[in-house]
């Protein structure tokens, strides 16, 4: 049987490393402790982290499923560069809203909020469907059980980890 502490250890460096470039969470958790306090920033962060391994749950369930799929339909994978293309494009053009204000008023949850950013974040599936490709060319893994939670527990950790340090 396999060390789940294996498992804990891969999934947290797995995500550590996919955390740390920005992107829509990272910026999001920046702006809230910047315009609000630390506290809203951290809400964010656990929100983050909990829909982070939920993405993960379906990049293991159903990563084989989409491999096979994308690897045979050629169309698909041009399409979907295309949308990827296309929305990078969109988010670095867009010229963003103005605000003369700083808002004082706290939006009804921040943990709401983070859990919304994160469920829309285009990049985690594909992220983490690369990732278990790539884990799985160095180890045998068989995601069941213990290891399975100890994979996942590593992914929760490994999030809160690279986004708390945008925090502090």
């Amino acid at each position: 049987m396999e060390s789940p502490s294996l498992y804990l250890f891969v999934g947290f460096l797995a995500c550590l490393l996919g955390t740390i470039p920005f992107g829509p969470i990272n910026l999001s958790v920046v702006k809230t402790t910047i315009d609000y306090d630390r506290r809203s920033g951290i809400e964010i962060v656990f929100a983050a982290s909990i829909i982070e391994c939920l993405q993960a749950l379906i990049a293991i369930c159903f990563g084989a499923l989409i491999s096979s799929f994308l690897d045979g339909n050629v169309f698909v994978k041009f399409f979907l560069a295309f949308i990827f293309l296309a929305l990078a494009i969109f988010i670095f053009t867009r010229k963003p809203k103005p605000t003369l204000e700083k808002r004082q008023n706290r939006p009804v949850s921040f943990f709401r909020n983070g859990l919304i950013i994160s469920a829309l974040n285009p990049q985690a599936l594909p992220f983490w469907v690369f990732a278990l490709a790539t884990i799985s060319q160095y180890f045998d893994f068989q995601y069941m059980g213990l290891t399975l939670a100890g994979f996942l527990l590593g992914v929760f950790i490994g999030k809160l980890v690279a986004l708390y340090g945008f925090v502090v």
